[in-house]
């Protein structure tokens, strides 16, 4: 069961009957470090073609006359693809070997839902709305965690890729994560009086394993050197989550996300705003990480990208094939990454559905790639990760190649 501070709150409201945990709270000791994936859900399907620009394929430019990246402007990339410039920091990562791109990527489902699209993603079934818990929740699953710690949704519901049977936590921040209101620490001290002795009772034991999460995440320091861009939603769940990980408490895998990528109109002002705050809240991120920034994968997606031609209001409709990211965990950085190495094309013959971007690259094959080669999990026990998908390493986009 998920506990949120909410949930803790009421708990010591109305005597601790609405707060669970597992009486196996506590972290056993481990040989090192553990590896830890990152995820950041950009919201709103985020225009792939206007952040890694196709700049190869003459078909971008005549399909998007007043919105494309003006030609020069672009930041080299690989010879065909340029970077928009208002991800500048981006560029940085991605020229140190630590960031690569993922084109043509996304969902196999033809819906331009966002409510179902997202679903899809979050839950790692395309297409099968019986699923409603999340694939990172089910991972959890599958490697038998039990400690809420090892799963957390920064913001103040739980992510619906952490939503399930595991047990995680939820909060916007670390320094809110705590029991809050007038005599809380008398509050405090009265409940490990009360059942500091009981802790062989469900009860007891709930709240003395309450009271440890409080304990380990209100020990985290938050202080760091690092600048995360002020103002930014995202800059500040990544400076705790870069804190949650150098803690190395028992963190293994953290849901972040950002919204308002829904560009139907100024889009290119809009998505430049918006690029430059994920680009510079990474690069701090990957700055903050310091030695941990090699057992941190941190995979951004989003749920479908946009159409090919801009619409009459200076953007861009729902489509379909988009751009990933990934960064960190020992990635080959400084690649644009294809299926095949193919470019699928924007020319009208070549379009998905006559008007989108086609996706060469299942979303699916990319996570099922940070899980194995990154996170350790054989490609065999996938089966509950992924329903109705079959995962196999000949299908791994090469984020380690």
């Amino acid at each position: 069961m998920t506990c949120t501070r909410r949930q803790l709150l009421q708990s010591a409201a109305i005597g601790l009957t609405a707060f669970l945990l597992p009486p196996s709270l506590r972290r056993a000791c481990a040989a090192g470090p553990d590896p830890v994936l990152v995820t950041i859900f950009q919201r709103g399907a985020a225009d792939g073609l206007n952040t890694v620009v196709p700049t190869g394929d003459p078909f971008y430019y005549s399909s998007r006359p007043g919105i494309q990246v003006p030609p020069g402007t672009e930041l080299p990339l690989d010879g065909f693809f340029g970077l928009n410039p208002a991800f500048g920091d981006l560029h940085g990562l991605y020229q140190d070997g630590d960031l690569c791109f993922l084109h043509a990527a996304g969902s196999p489902d033809p819906s331009r839902s966002h409510f179902d699209a997202q679903d899809f993603m979050d839950h790692g079934a395309p297409g099968n709305k019986s699923i409603v818990d999340g694939w990172l929740n089910r991972y959890l699953g599958v490697v038998g965690s039990n400690q809420p710690i090892a799963g957390i949704s920064l913001a103040n519901a739980t992510s619906p890729q952490l939503a399930g049977a595991a047990p995680t936590l939820a909060f916007a921040s670390i320094s809110s994560f705590a029991l809050t209101g007038n005599w809380a620490g008398e509050r405090r001290a009265a409940l490990a009086a009360r059942y500091g002795t009981a802790s062989d009772t469900a009860v007891g034991t709930t709240v003395l394993d309450a009271l440890e999460v409080l304990d380990q995440v209100g020990g985290v320091d938050t202080s760091t050197s690092v600048v995360y861009p002020a103002g930014s939603a995202l800059g500040a769940a990544l400076k705790d989550a870069a804190a949650l990980i150098r803690a190395d408490i028992g963190v293994r895998v953290i849901a972040i996300s950002i919204g308002g990528w829904d560009h139907h109109t100024n889009l290119v002002a809009r998505l430049a705003a918006l690029g430059a705050e994920l680009s510079a809240s990474l690069q701090a991120f990957r700055d903050d990480l310091g030695s941990d920034l090699g057992r941190t994968l941190t995979l951004a997606m989003t749920e479908f990208g946009r159409r090919i031609d801009e619409n009459g209001g200076d953007g861009a409709d729902h489509g379909h094939g988009g751009v990933m990211m990934a960064m960190g965990g020992g990635v080959t950085g400084g690649r644009v990454l294809l299926r095949n190495g193919v470019w699928p094309g924007l020319a009208p013959a070549n379009r998905y559905i006559g008007e989108d971007l086609q996706v060469t690259t299942d979303f699916r094959d990319v996570l099922a790639e940070a899980l194995n080669r990154h996170m350790g999990l054989a490609v065999a026990s996938m089966g509950p990760i992924f329903p109705g998908f079959s995962a196999s390493a000949s299908r791994f986009p090469g984020l380690y190649a």
